[in-house]
This record gives structure tokens, C-alpha cells and sequence, in this order.
């Protein structure tokens, strides 16, 4: 009965050490943050002036002002629908472009130089445009973020669907696959490492997109509010926006990470210990 308990107890506490791992790492990472909190909170107003960088406690209290009387969320929502419209269609069209391209040595020849001479582009500068194009709403930041996600990932489904093995490919079509399952079964599985690498990095040049539109012309979003703020010299506004800024990213890599893992998962595939008998 003692071995039969011990046998039992053995999973539940390998589970529970891995809790404790997993706490004691999140711990470690967290720590620097602190430190940097703390040393910020001291040093403003000792070593700098707090007009310049304000300080946590004024941050803390200017987000929970912005909340509690609700002057962001019009923005939130704005810069939101932005971020995910702009992210969404350059995705999409990084994806098919990508994988058209890579599929298609005649095609890559015809079009690459014409998307490298375009990528070469500061996007920044088309913001301008963009603006004349689609105006001072929301299509513009969308534009501009759908064009600055577009060629990340354009590039890693390119490169994933040229990396695909030709005898791998060989080998199902001699199996009796048509085109549709080699798609599905050979070549986005393949290349799935490097769609989520670029779904990873786009991230943040989307925000980027999103914000240098609101910069240079718009009627709401965090970019105007961060604006805004600058030009009132209300340093605790700033950071507020940049802070609120951080949590869009922070949620969305979270989510492509879920994503990874369940995408990936036959990379990793879990394996089980043996059991003692």
C-alpha cells in the first residue's frame, strides 16, 4: 500500500515542483522591473527633473483618472479596431502573397525585385499619402499598418515555402496528392515556423503603423492622445498612452504565442516519463 501511495503521489509532485518553478521564474523576470520602478520612482525630482520623465505614482494615478472618467476608452477603441484591422489584412495578404510567390519560381523572378523595391520604402513617408488616399480616419492607420505587417511576413512565408524539401514533395505527389493536400499537408505545415516568426514580428511594427498615422493626422486614437499630451507638457499623459500601448502588444504576443503552441505543436511533441511499475 506505501509503494502503491508513493507511485500516486510521485506525478502530483512533480506537477506541484513545476508550479514552483514556473513562480520562481516568473518571480526573476519581474524583478528587474521593480527595481527599475523603484529607482525611477526615487530618482525623479532628485536627479531629474519630474516635468520631464514624471514618476510611477502620478502614471498609476493619471491611467486610473483616464479610466475612471472614461476620456481614453474612445481611444482605446479607435487605435483597438485599427491594430487589429491593420494586422488582420496584412497577414493575410503576406500569407497569400508569400506562399504564391513561393510556390512559383516564374512568378518570384517576375514580381521579387518590385516587392523589394517597395519594401525599400521608408513606410513612414507613405503615411502622408495614405492620409490623401483614404483620408483622416481609420483607413489610413490601417493602410499603413496592413503595408508595414505585410512584408514581415511576406518574407518568412517566402522563405518557409522555398525551404520545403522537393523529395518531400516528390514523394506525396508520386503518393496520389493533388495540389489542395499538398498545400494543406505539406507545405503550410512546413512553413508554419516561419508564418508565426513573422506573425511575431509584425507585432509591433503594426502598432508602429497605427501610431505614426494618428501622429500625423487623425480625430481620435493613442497616438493623438500621446500627441496631445506632449504638446501640454503632461509627461504622467505620455507615458499613460505608451503604457496602454504596451498592453496592446503585450495581449497580442501573448495570443500568437497560444497560437504558436498549438500550431507547433507536433515540434514538441510531450513526452511521458515511464511509470514506475
Amino acid at each position: 500500500m506505501n509503494d502503491a501511495a508513493s507511485v500516486d503521489a510521485a506525478p502530483a509532485a512533480r506537477k506541484w515542483s513545476r508550479r514552483f518553478a514556473a513562480l520562481g521564474q516568473f518571480g526573476i523576470s519581474l524583478l528587474p522591473g521593480i527595481v527599475l520602478l523603484v529607482f525611477w520612482q526615487w530618482a525623479s525630482g532628485r536627479l531629474i527633473k519630474e516635468i520631464y520623465v514624471s514618476k510611477p505614482t502620478a502614471i498609476a494615478a493619471r491611467l486610473y483618472e483616464l479610466f475612471a472618467s472614461g476620456e481614453i476608452i474612445p481611444h482605446l477603441i479607435t487605435t483597438g479596431q485599427e491594430l487589429v484591422l491593420g494586422y488582420v489584412i496584412g497577414v493575410a495578404g503576406g500569407v497569400i502573397g508569400g506562399y504564391a510567390l513561393g510556390r512559383s519560381p516564374r512568378l518570384a523572378r517576375i514580381f521579387e525585385p518590385y516587392v523589394m523595391a517597395f519594401y525599400g520604402i521608408p513606410k513612414i513617408a507613405l503615411a502622408p499619402l495614405f492620409i490623401i488616399w483614404f483620408g483622416i480616419g481609420i483607413g489610413s492607420k490601417v493602410a499603413l499598418a496592413s503595408i508595414m505587417v505585410f512584408f514581415l511576413v511576406f518574407y518568412n512565408v517566402f522563405s518557409g515555402v522555398r525551404s520545403v524539401d522537393r523529395e518531400l514533395v516528390n514523394l506525396t505527389l508520386v503518393m496520389g496528392a493533388n495540389q489542395r493536400q499538398l498545400t494543406w499537408h505539406v507545405y503550410l505545415p512546413a512553413a508554419s515556423p516561419y508564418i508565426i516568426l513573422g506573425m511575431r514580428m509584425a507585432i509591433p511594427y503594426s502598432v508602429i503603423g497605427v501610431i505614426v498615422g494618428e501622429f500625423t493626422s487623425s480625430i481620435q486614437g493613442l497616438g493623438l492622445f500621446i500627441h496631445e499630451a506632449s504638446s501640454t507638457y503632461d509627461p504622467a499623459g505620455v507615458f499613460a498612452g505608451i503604457i496602454l500601448l504596451l498592453g496592446f502588444v503585450l495581449i497580442a504576443n501573448f495570443l500568437a504565442g497560444r497560437l504558436e503552441r498549438r500550431l507547433l505543436r507536433w515540434k514538441n511533441p510531450t513526452t511521458q516519463p515511464p511509470s514506475d511499475i
